[in-house]
């Protein structure tokens, strides 16, 4: 290939409208929901009249309120994963047959509409309702665009499409939570609105945000589901064939070498693992914050978008890094170290020490997930992508709807104990970490034990002929 043909290669992705349009459908939405990151946790609790002012930089929320909120709050999110990991798999599949494009719109669309009945929720129930349906729209949107955007960008370059679109669409969760946080202080020091509507206010500006994703999938994205995309006839014929009946996953997954299978199945373990340690770690990291390090949600909206900013840093090097290089070493070391920092981060007693942690956390995981991503995609036949991500998301999913509901559990029970081990003093919040820590790395462990590397160059790309389509472009 000479050197002008690699240069329009190069510039076919970050110039492609469909790549592009996918990452900032996913900006927009993260953009949506960042705004209202730092002070959901608040909104919840002032609906339930635990609040009776708006919290500013010299108040900080009792411990023993944030410990009685704290399961309500692990429930919310587990309502959001537990209709997330039912409908992740049918989605994925639904978008293999009928197409990608109408689900995501139907999903973006959805997310709109919820950010405005988020907005005007009356009480926890109504929230945790909202919340059950964010996860219905959330499974229609985040496998199918992965899957479409791996349809796209061919597999020697998936490692990098996906640094790409963590680089666009992790600039709204990177923007969002600061904008969110300025948008609180507004309310509160100029609007003079009181609890709760002083929170309501950002979930209207992230519906009129994530408008524009509606829009530009419908006129920029186009089809690239199999079920849906011009391709030989005898192609056309094994689609159609392999893609009637419940069986379809068991089918190909039994044709399949025992190797790649297995390999498959240590994926879904550790994206079972994985989810336990977020969906463990990130509720009680707000709650921890709120409770322990500071209730001012400008400053806690500054700390996540830090996070996120040197995060991004880090995704698109390491989408290269893994093409030319390999996609294990990088996907086991970046889980390893974001996973381990949770051993760490409720040892922090500052807002320095707890930023440095906590974007230390960002940062290693920005790192892993385009190879892990990549890894993934490498061994998942085309025609199933969507299924096999679904799937994927399910497992991960599920772990994710455990860990906030035990997360919640632990912080309310533990959160106010001290245990002395010898001279060593340490609170009991330490607990729910620490579990999150430990999961976290175990399914590092299974990664690097199990799956083997596919680095391109290293592996045989195609089992069979229906594997063959590596670049729609």
């Amino acid at each position: 290939m000479n050197d002008e043909s690699k240069a329009e290669k190069v510039r076919s992705l970050y110039t492609n409208p469909r790549v592009m349009v996918i990452a900032l459908d996913a900006m927009l939405i993260m953009l949506g929901f960042g705004i209202v990151s730092p002070s959901m946790s608040f909104y919840l609790i002032a609906l339930e009249g635990g609040l009776d002012q708006p919290p500013g930089p010299d108040y900080i929320v009792p411990a023993e309120v944030v410990a009685q909120f704290s399961l309500v709050l692990g429930m919310m999110m587990a309502a959001f994963m537990a209709t997330r990991t039912l409908l992740a798999r049918y989605w994925g599949n639904a978008s293999d047959v009928h197409g990608r494009k109408p689900i995501m719109m139907l999903g973006l669309g959805g997310y709109v509409l919820l950010l405005v009945l988020f907005g005007l929720a009356q009480d926890w129930i109504q929230m945790l309702l909202i919340r059950a349906f964010q996860g219905v729209v959330s499974a229609m949107v985040w496998p199918v665009a992965e899957a479409s955007l791996m349809d796209i960008v061919g597999q020697d370059r998936r490692g990098e499409g996906l640094g790409l679109y963590m680089v666009v669409s992790n600039t709204g969760y990177i923007i969002g939570p600061g904008v969110g946080g300025f948008l609180y202080n507004f309310c509160r020091d100029f609007l003079m609105l009181p609890v709760p509507a002083v929170f309501r206010v950002p979930y209207f500006i992230g519906a009129v945000i994530a408008l524009p994703a509606v829009i530009m999938t419908a006129v920029v994205l186009k089809e690239t589901a199999p079920g849906k995309t011009t391709l030989s006839k005898e192609h056309e014929r094994s689609v159609a064939t392999e893609t009637k009946g419940d069986n379809i996953l068991d089918t190909e997954l039994e044709q399949m070498n025992p190797k790649r299978r297995r390999m498959i199945h240590a994926i879904y373990v550790m994206a079972l693992m994985n989810g336990f340690a977020m969906g463990l770690g990130q509720p009680i990291f707000q709650l921890f914050l709120m409770s322990k390090i500071t209730s001012d949600i400008g400053l806690i909206g500054l700390i996540i978008s830090g996070a996120g900013a040197v995060g991004m840093l880090f995704s698109l090097p390491a989408g290269r890094y893994a093409d030319s290089h390999g996609r294990k070493s990088i996907a086991v070391g970046g889980a390893l170290a974001s996973r381990g920092s949770f051993f760490v981060l409720p040892l922090t007693t500052t807002i320095p020490e707890t930023s440095l942690v906590w974007i230390a956390q960002g940062a290693s995981m920005s790192a892993s997930q385009p190879a892990l991503r990549a890894l993934q995609a490498d061994l998942v036949p085309w025609n199933l992508r969507g299924k096999l991500f679904g799937t994927i998301q399910a497992f991960f999913n599920a772990g994710a709807t455990v860990g906030p509901l035990l997360g919640g559990t632990l912080y309310g029970v533990f959160s106010l104990m001290i245990f002395a081990i010898g001279p060593i003093i340490i609170e009991g919040l330490v607990i729910p970490f620490w579990l999150a820590g430990a999961s976290g790395v175990l399914g590092a462990i299974l990664l690097w034990r199990y799956v083997e590397e596919t680095q391109p160059m290293k592996v045989v790309r195609v089992e069979d002929e229906r594997e063959a389509v590596s670049d729609l472009t």
